[in-house]
């Protein structure tokens, strides 16, 4: 089974204690598009990235470009002529630090919600620019991408022509709480806190398009969305986006003084509410990175990926409950 990691380079020294023999892949996120051109040139820990391949063993090393708010996607992939300068910067960074692979991280084709530049031509484009990259990389090394969880990312690719291209795509199932009112944003299934998007649905819009199991990763979160001001569970927000956690140490430490969680055994998610400052904290804990490993191997996946690999603990304790039986 595939266990996926993004770890975000500017903050990578090494894996932990172990670790290594846990995952299967690691995407360092992220290169950024520059000029027309993929870059590097913003990593401070460039360094730190080579001396992990050149010793990284058997785990797949792969670059991933883009993220959420970063822009340059759409006039980079607009004409043949702009599509072959991309796909060649991006092959030439992949060779140049010796990466397995390439990961594709638009957030998202057709789809200006980021603020970024977009097109209704994206999604041809977007093919058009995978063909290239996949031409330029050789079968022998990965092509993925992050694919949103939302019917709308479902119908701004071409799903039948990505598939044979595609290793991986890794399914962004998490951030699906509804901003209207508190509610998990990383759930499995459906339930009286879930938005109208969970994992299971998500997965199930990307095998219906056409993406064969084999090749699809069920995303996870490592940190918590935090909805302020609230009156209770479920209850009415200010629409804005809810804020971040720092990490599972400092999530567990609000979740502590909330007064400990709930478990909402339909959506296989656990929450708290702190009544005090009014607050509803959703998040994934061991428990429920079990509960999605289980349906991974049910549903016949390729495996599980996480955003993001620093927001764990010191003894990695979502990783092994990710990786571990």
């Amino acid at each position: 089974m595939i266990v996926s990691a993004y770890i975000g380079q500017d903050r990578f020294t090494g894996l932990r204690n172990d670790d290594a023999a846990k995952l299967t892949h690691v995407n360092f996120a992220f290169a950024l598009v520059k000029d027309g051109k993929a870059s590097v040139s913003h990593w401070k820990n460039g360094e730190n990235v080579r001396r992990f391949i050149l010793k990284k063993g058997p785990i797949k090393a792969v670059l991933s470009i883009g993220g959420w708010g970063a822009g340059g996607f759409s006039p980079a992939v607009a004409t043949a002529e702009r599509r072959e300068v991309f796909a060649q910067s991006m092959a030439d960074i992949v060779n140049d630090y010796g990466f397995d692979g390439a990961d594709l991280d638009w957030e998202y084709p057709c789809d200006g919600s980021a603020g970024i530049e977009f097109s209704p031509e994206d999604k041809p484009n977007f093919t058009a620019l995978v063909v290239l990259l996949r031409e330029k990389l050789g079968k022998d090394k990965i092509v993925s991408m992050a694919a949103g969880a939302s019917e709308s990312c479902v119908r701004s690719l071409e799903i039948d022509k990505l598939v044979p291209l595609m290793d991986l795509f890794n399914i962004m199932t998490y951030d699906m709480a509804k901003w209207s009112a508190a509610s998990h944003h990383t759930s499995l299934y459906k339930s009286d806190i879930s938005h109208s998007m969970y994992g299971d649905k998500a997965i199930r819009l990307y095998r219906e398009a056409g993406v064969p199991r084999e090749k699809i990763t069920l995303g996870s979160a490592f940190y918590a969305r935090i909805f302020y001001n609230v009156d209770g569970i479920n209850c009415a927000a200010n629409g804005e986006a809810p804020g971040f956690s720092g990490g599972y140490p400092d999530t567990m430490a609000k979740v502590n003084a909330a007064g400990g969680f709930l478990y909402d055994e339909k959506a296989e998610a656990p929450y708290a509410y702190n009544a005090k400052e009014k607050n509803f904290i959703t998040f994934d804990n061991e428990r429920s990175l079990k509960a999605k490993r289980k349906y991974v191997k049910t549903e016949g996946l390729a495996g599980i990926m996480f955003w993001e690999y620093s927001c764990d603990d010191s003894n990695s304790t979502l990783l092994n409950a990710v990786a571990l039986d």
